[in-house]
């Protein structure tokens, strides 16, 4: 199916091929060539003449503009097409209509829903009505396994190859993850690439790759492009210092330092298993709390006046003062007031499994609702498409009929025209003798009249 619409396909495009998951289905249909590639499918309805409408596909391949409906199928190149419309649908503003001529004929086509994927086939259609040899690179070809970085583009520039606009805008999937599937493409035996920076006067660079070496790369999201900053071996790091922190690692080396936001302890192994001796930085009991890590004195100052004021909140809470008429209630009083609370939770509790239990009915009631509606739309679609299947057999039995009748026709036309003039002209037919009900006899040819002609 990712041959119709992608390995990265929109709800809308999803949502079309579980509806037309049948005809869709290519060694079924056969619509397609041996080496067609499909460009775009949109859902649409087919204007036949006498108001007939027909609800199907439109796809558009390397080649042609097709058709594809339960009942019938339809193509047409694209050097064929002229006069393209595009129109908003009377009967619905958020749909378009689509009209073109081809071969004599006027196509029209509407019902067709207004979002990305319909742009991106407008698109299409026109750059191909306008040079049927041009190459397109579209959201149904592309693989978003891979990432169309600057390298990439401009291979398909230096191939004349046209990008749709919604590829460009659906391939971008932030910075972040631009990033990263461009360094995997680099380095597809990564061990791991993490964000991180090296700092020597200033932070650089915006990941850190782990490989045979260790590398820095600046990532541009807007030119799609990664720069090598730094690169080291990993002999390199022998005698360094690794400083653990709660959101990042810091490695101490010469020149600078180098930071991994994740993945740091999983580097300092790496460098144990290979053999390179560092040192873990050690740190005193007071320098463990938060604030006191860095050992700035504006974070310590900040952090012991918030521990400070965290401690006689406790404190008053525990200790403050209590009226001396609060502390003399009566046993009695006390035991009353228990059994007032006793008695409010027992109706909060209650209260709240009532809420509960009516919660849970009001859940299944709806679970079992759509499950209805589930069915009854299956089963809807299930006899569309028996209803279809009928009808495509009764328009194919009386076809076959009308087939036999003609050739029963031609045959009886066929054998009225056969006439020898003579029976020598049956002898040289090599049809002698012939009987009646045979193909060219006659009472002319019969002279004795016994339904037997030519028979000396």
């Amino acid at each position: 199916m990712e041959k119709w619409i992608g390995n990265h396909p929109t709800l809308s495009q999803k949502s079309l091929k579980v509806k037309y998951r049948q005809i869709l289905q290519v060694d079924r249909w056969a619509v397609l060539g041996e080496n067609e590639r499909v460009l775009k499918v949109i859902e649409a309805e087919l204007n036949k003449r006498g108001g007939k409408e027909i609800d199907g596909i439109v796809a558009l391949t390397d080649t042609r503009i097709m058709f594809i409906s339960r009942s019938e199928n339809s193509s047409y190149n694209y050097s064929s097409i002229t006069n393209i419309r595009i129109a908003e649908d009377g009967k619905d503003k958020h749909e378009w209509k689509l009209s073109f001529s081809a071969g004599g004929r006027l196509i029209v086509v509407d019902d067709i829903s207004k979002n990305d994927d319909t742009d991106e086939f407008f698109f299409i259609l026109n750059q191909k009505v306008q040079n049927p040899n041009r190459r397109i690179e579209t959201t149904v070809t592309h693989d978003f396994s891979y990432f169309l970085h600057a390298g990439r583009l401009e291979e398909f520039r230096k191939q004349n190859v046209v990008i749709t606009p919604f590829l460009l805008k659906r391939d971008n999937q932030g910075s972040n993850a631009n990033g990263l599937r461009l360094l995997k493409e680099k380095h597809p035996n990564a061990l791991f690439i993490v964000q991180g920076n090296f700092k020597k006067d200033k932070a650089e660079g915006d990941y850190i790759v782990v490989d045979d070496l260790v590398y820095i790369y600046k990532y541009d999201n807007n030119e799609r492009f990664a720069e090598l900053l730094y690169t080291w071996a990993i002999g390199a790091f022998n005698g360094v210092t690794v400083d653990y922190f709660a959101l990042k690692t810091v490695v101490a080396i010469e020149g600078g330092e180098l930071t991994f936001n994740s993945n740091g302890k999983e580097f300092a192994d790496l460098l144990a298993e290979k053999g390179a001796f560092f040192t873990i930085q050690k740190r005193k009991w007071h320098q463990k709390i938060l604030g006191f890590r860095s050992g700035k004195l504006w974070k310590k100052s900040v952090a012991s006046v918030s521990y400070l004021l965290i401690l006689f909140i406790g404190m008053a809470m525990i200790f403050g003062d209590e009226d001396p008429e609060n502390k003399k209630i009566p046993s009695q009083e006390v035991a009353e007031a228990n059994t007032e609370i006793k008695d409010d939770q027992s109706d909060n509790l209650a209260a709240e499994q009532k809420a509960k239990d009516e919660e849970a009915a009001r859940l299944a009631a709806e679970k079992k609702e759509k499950e209805q509606e589930a069915a009854r739309i299956a089963a809807e679609q299930k006899a569309k498409e028996e209803a279809a299947e009928e009808k495509a057999k009764e328009e194919e039995a009386a076809r076959l009929a009308e087939q036999k009748a003609q050739e029963e026709a031609e045959a009886k036309a066929a054998a009225a025209n056969v006439y020898y003039k003579n029976c020598d002209a049956v002898k040289a037919a090599g049809a002698a003798p012939i009987r009646t009900g045979d193909l060219g006899y006659s009472r002319k040819l019969d002279r004795d009249g016994d339904g037997i002609a030519c028979e000396g």
